[in-house]
């Protein structure tokens, strides 16, 4: 038996979705120009309809909840068959008074933590139709198929591949290291769809930032083509670059912090010490930019997932983790130092996730996390070299200049954090 309180907090939740899905389907039907069997009291009326049989399941039994659902799914099904009689094509609104009514039953169970997150979840489908369409129709058919890789790769291929330790020192797990290909091509192919979603025309500083999700290597070596092509851009094109180096150190942080939250702390005052710097170049070189239309392309990058992209990473992975532990072993910690160095040129989430994976389990995170600091610093660096070397005109000079004081400012930070930290 539940408390009045408690009946009365679940009736309010599954109100309370009802009526945030019964709002988009009241403007479906104005911007459809046709009329919908429900709406913004409808939908509240169904959400109740699979809440309160849930209430009084103890006293009367199931009977209630299925009289219910026969009830709502009959006049669901009433409602297609009139709209598919008058030529109208989709059941999204049918399937969504069904969807309600199950989160009614949800919240009607008690979980209405559960059925508050489905209900939003529900309502944010239904609100993104228009983008997901433009989504779906920007997408080529190889970046299709590599989605449904990352999905193969993720969902079947992880579970069958051995977690046990192999080669030197068993540092070697195919069960880890897949995972790690498959956390950073997921968040990679986070960035690649928001930017799809974003568009091409949100802006030069938009592409910055949602790229660096992908790779803020790619962003700079797009934004200083781009600065080659058209000289005017530079401080626009810096701006978006340096944003993109300014991201990939929150990457970094997501990305540790999923092998071990222990690490985060010491890591975040180099993070913010570089995002501030960052963060207040960019500002001040949009302020500086010229007004009207920008003439920019949004960086070149594309579906950063393939089955090739991926085996290429867990190698790499693979060698930079031989190669820290190998370090760590015969060098101490200046030879970790060293391996961050060397392998942060080539790959800042592969050498970043292997020092946290290093670190995990122990209280010496001094070492892994100073580790990540040195990587942060030396890919920025390699940037900074890249915007020198493939840059032109002012683009070059502005990205050197706070590419260099980010790397100047995340240094000092790692010192402080290795001296003031016990």
């Amino acid at each position: 038996m539940t408390w009045p309180g408690d009946g009365l907090q679940r009736l309010l939740v599954a109100v309370a979705v009802g009526i945030l899905i019964g709002l988009d389907r009241e403007r479906a039907e104005t911007r459809k120009r046709q009329r919908l069997f429900a709406g913004v009291r409808t939908f509240p009326l169904i959400a109740l309809a699979g809440a309160m049989p849930m209430l009084l399941i103890d006293r009367l039994g199931p009977a209630m909840l299925v009289v219910s659902f026969i009830a709502v799914a009959a006049v669901a099904v009433v409602s297609y068959l009139r709209s598919s009689a008058a030529g109208a094509i989709g059941a999204t609104t049918e399937m969504a008074a069904v969807v309600t009514f199950l989160i009614g039953v949800l919240a009607g169970a008690g979980e209405v933590i559960i059925a508050g997150a489905t209900g939003v979840a529900v309502a944010v489908l239904l609100v993104a139709k228009p983008r997901l369409e433009s989504f779906s129709r920007a997408l080529s058919e190889a970046e299709l198929a590599a989605a449904l890789e990352l999905a193969v790769v993720s969902v079947i291929v992880l579970p069958l591949v051995p977690n046990r330790g192999y080669g030197p020192w068993g540092v070697l797990n195919p069960f880890e290291i897949w995972l790690v290909v498959v956390l950073v091509s997921g968040l990679g192919f986070a960035g690649f769809v928001a930017m799809r979603l974003l568009g091409e025309r949100r802006g030069i500083a938009v592409s910055g930032v949602v790229g660096a999700l992908v790779s803020s290597t790619a962003v700079t070596v797009s934004m200083a083509a781009q600065s080659r092509e058209n000289t005017r851009l530079g401080g626009v094109a810096a701006a978006a670059a340096i944003l993109a180096s300014t991201i990939m150190g929150v990457r970094v942080v997501v990305l540790t912090g999923a092998i071990d939250m222990g690490i985060v702390p010491r890591l975040l005052p180099v993070v913010v010490a570089m995002g501030i710097v960052g963060a207040i170049a960019a500002v001040l070189l949009l302020r500086a930019a010229p007004s009207g239309p920008a003439e920019t392309k949004e960086a070149r990058i594309r579906n950063p997932f393939s089955l090739t992209a991926a085996l290429t990473f867990g190698v790499v992975y693979a060698v930079i983790l031989l190669v820290v532990r190998a370090a760590q072993e015969y060098f101490g910690a200046n030879g970790i130092y060293l391996a961050a160095v060397l392998s942060a040129v080539a790959d800042v989430d592969a050498v970043s996730i292997a020092f946290a994976r290093l670190g995990a389990g122990t209280t010496a995170w001094r070492g892994p996390a100073a580790a990540v600091s040195i990587a942060l610093v030396t890919n920025t660096l390699t940037k900074l070299g890249i915007a020198v070397t493939m840059g032109a005109g002012s683009f070059r000079a502005y990205v050197s200049a706070a590419l260099g004081v980010m790397a100047l400012a995340g240094g000092l930070a790692a010192i402080a954090v290795a001296q003031l930290w016990p």
